[in-house]
């Protein structure tokens, strides 16, 4: 492979080498190419790359724009991502144009399910008989088409309009697999839903069957945002308990496929104000937004040890009229900053010790997505699926 270096020295240095680099060095000869290309290398390099941000990765924004046609009266949706590190200096960072709105024509926009190990998952939400779904890393410009679910139905039927659907998408540790998840459920009504899986090792959807107790989605939400923390999958839904409402987390495990739930603290178990899941890197956070004397307050909570409901704690509070308003709160960082949408339209990082802002873009959005991202591989081996751009 080289006569300078011995093998095992020349991959350590390659493990350590940026993704934008290696994918470049896929040129030098065949021996590289193979080698960068190869499952095992791939993984390594990844855990390398995590090992080395010590917590503080990357964001991934998804960013949607929302203008008048001032010819035909309606809105036009452009979509856009970027990639922003932590470590940035700078106060803006590039923006791109999203390269798959082609593939989501019917309502113009996409919708992200998540991000892990470098991936991003984006659905379609809101069409149950299209379902279109795609895995795509943006680091090297490749994806991957899935193909059509099992469980389809026909917008054009008045029953199925009552049917929602949401997602999940993690990483199978033990099997070395990625995998979407997805539900078929009654909207309003408590409901045992019908799930299926996709692995991405065998490209194929398979049926699973939902042991565990029926649940309720929240009414105040159009998509059910999910987190993949310590190789379990986290939503949060509800059920009715005599004349009330308690709210908890759904979780499933990626690598056994089995269902579990976790307790919240006890007034968020029992509020009826909105609640969901909120992205947090490796921690597990829940969004609480109420109405305290007339105010309207975000609070951010942090599981701060997994699976143990006493160790809850509350690390972020603030009043909507924050920074001249806020209109969502989009991820908790590492370092403790929060990621926000403005009134402005502006998304921003909050110090919430400092109280400083940094604009993160220029863009005005009307909506937008903030998750934990590493630059990777995956999918540099270019099987006959994945499509480049």
């Amino acid at each position: 492979m080289s006569g300078d270096f011995p093998p095992e020295i020349l991959v350590e240095i390659l493990h350590r080498l940026p993704v934008k680099s290696l994918v470049k060095f896929t040129s030098v000869c065949k021996a590289w190419n193979s080698l960068i290309t190869d499952q095992t290398f791939i993984f390594d390099h990844l855990d390398q790359t995590i090992q080395a941000s010590n917590g503080n990765g990357s964001l991934f924004l998804q960013l949607y724009r929302r203008t008048m046609n001032a010819r035909t009266g309606d809105f036009d949706h452009e979509e856009f991502y970027s990639l922003y590190s932590h470590n940035q200096q700078i106060d803006h960072f590039s923006v791109e144009r999203f390269p798959h709105s082609g593939l989501f024509q019917l309502y113009d926009y996409s919708t992200v399910v998540g991000t892990c190990d470098g991936l991003v998952c984006v659905a379609d939400y809101s069409i149950l008989d299209l379902a279109t779904l795609l895995i795509w890393n943006p680091s090297i410009r490749k994806y991957m088409v899935l193909p059509e679910p099992i469980l389809t139905y026909s917008t054009g039927n008045r029953q199925h309009e009552m049917y929602h659907i949401f997602f999940g998408f993690g990483f199978d540790s033990k099997n070395k697999d990625y995998k979407v998840i997805r539900f078929v459920t009654l909207f309003d009504k408590e409901n045992v839903p019908q799930v299926e899986v996709f692995s991405l090792a065998s490209r194929s959807w398979r049926s699973i069957p939902f042991i565990a107790s029926p649940f309720l989605l929240s009414q105040y939400l159009r998509n059910i945002p999910q987190v993949f923390v310590n190789g379990v999958l986290h939503w949060v839904v509800s059920r009715r308990c005599d004349d009330h409402i308690l709210n908890f987390i759904l979780s499933f495990d990626v690598v056994e496929e089995t269902f579990g739930e976790l307790t919240l603290p006890q007034h968020l178990r029992e509020s009826t104000s909105v609640l969901s899941i909120l992205q947090g890197g490796d921690s597990l956070c829940v969004l609480h937004t109420y109405c305290e004397e007339d105010q309207y307050f975000y609070s951010i909570w942090v599981m701060k040890e997994y699976g143990v409901v006493g160790s809850w704690n509350e690390v972020f509070r603030c009043d909507l009229k924050l920074c001249g308003g806020i209109l969502t709160v989009l991820a908790l960082c590492a370092d403790g900053k929060v990621v926000l949408v403005l009134s402005s339209r502006d998304v921003v990082l909050l110090d919430p010790v400092t109280q400083l802002v940094k604009p993160l873009t220029d863009l005005k959005c009307f909506h937008a997505f903030a998750g934990s991202y590493v630059n990777s591989l995956v999918f540099i081996n270019g099987e006959p699926d994945i499509l480049s751009y």
